[in-house]
């Protein structure tokens, strides 16, 4: 008697690989998508600071620095609005994934290491307490945005 298909453990089996397959291919694609949205992030930043030295080239001036003793963030209507008035970048860049991360920004005013900084939170990267090259940390731990604690800041000081 020669009987043709397969055998329940058999089909188990093979049900079991590609179920092992399809989570990893999941996973990965998963990782993928937080580098994904951290490289936007940064190319965002660098977009920002372009835009920045290109005012600062043309006005002589950083952008205005509209929440005096503390930084404004992208979730506030006027973030760096000289930028885009200027048409040195077109729209407000946004996180690409939550309002919960933000790009901020600051000026710390000339003559110092700091000068114009920004900064957005990055999902993937490891914490660091230097950041990713060429993100700077000007401070001592614990002290404000981009200090030397171990966090996954991503920060851009533009001195002037």
């Amino acid at each position: 008697m020669n009987k043709k298909g397969f055998t329940l453990i058999e089909i188990l089996v093979v049900v079991s690989i590609i179920g092992i397959l399809a989570t990893i291919v999941i996973v990965s694609v998963s990782s993928a998508r937080v580098k994904g949205r951290d490289s936007r992030r940064i190319s965002d930043l660098n977009q920002i600071q372009n835009a920045i030295w290109l005012h600062y080239d043309n006005t002589g001036a950083m952008p205005i620095n509209r929440n005096p003793g503390f930084g404004y963030c992208d979730t506030q209507a006027n973030f760096l609005q000289e930028l885009i008035d200027e048409e040195y970048i077109s729209v407000t860049p946004k996180d690409p994934s939550s309002p919960s991360r933000s790009y901020c920004y600051y000026d710390y005013g000339p003559g110092n290491t700091i000068g114009a900084l920004i900064v957005v939170s990055l999902e993937a990267a490891q914490d660091s307490t230097t950041g990713i090259p060429p993100s700077c940390r000007p401070w001592p731990p614990a002290v404000n945005w981009c200090n030397q604690s171990s966090n996954k800041y991503y920060c851009l000081c533009n001195p002037y």
